[in-house]
């Protein structure tokens, strides 16, 4: 409920437009749903996980809150993260950019274009005193390459 509740704050700032989103804990036991929302290839060192998406699965968003059972390496956690995540899982749109971090044991992960991560990303920091870990980015090429009759 912490968890939720901070992403409700995150949320509710002027900075932030975000399309309608839903809000949701994930059974940390299932570990495809913990693959597919955060990227990491088993749920060994999850305790729990809370994710936002939204309602309209067309629009390339989504936060991933980890909270990491004591003694993992939260570290190597991120870059698994980084590694595996499906920026490109929606149907025909990807996410362009991705931001990761940790404050103490939660690993907070947004994906999405820049105008929607970056103001929810910061605002993570801001919440949390700026007292994070090691910051992880990542920027998805789209990819697409269009036949030169287009140009």
């Amino acid at each position: 409920d912490d968890m939720v509740n901070m992403l409700n704050t995150i949320y509710s700032k002027d900075t932030i437009q975000l399309p309608q989103l839903e809000t949701a804990i994930i059974d940390a036991t299932d570990e495809v749903q913990v693959t597919t929302y955060t990227g990491l290839q088993s749920n060994e060192n999850v305790e729990e996980l809370v994710v936002s998406v939204p309602f309209i699965n067309s629009q390339a968003y989504s936060v991933a809150v980890v909270k990491v059972k004591e003694g993992a390496d939260i570290e190597k956690m991120k870059q698994e993260m980084k590694e595996n995540i499906d920026m490109r899982r929606w149907i025909c749109v990807s996410a362009e950019k991705l931001y990761i971090t940790n404050y103490k044991n939660i690993i907070f992960l947004v994906m999405s274009s820049e105008e929607w991560a970056k103001p929810v990303y910061d605002e993570f920091k801001n919440f949390v005193g700026n007292e994070i870990g090691q910051e992880v980015e990542k920027t998805e090429d789209a990819g697409i390459d269009l036949p030169e009759e287009i140009f």
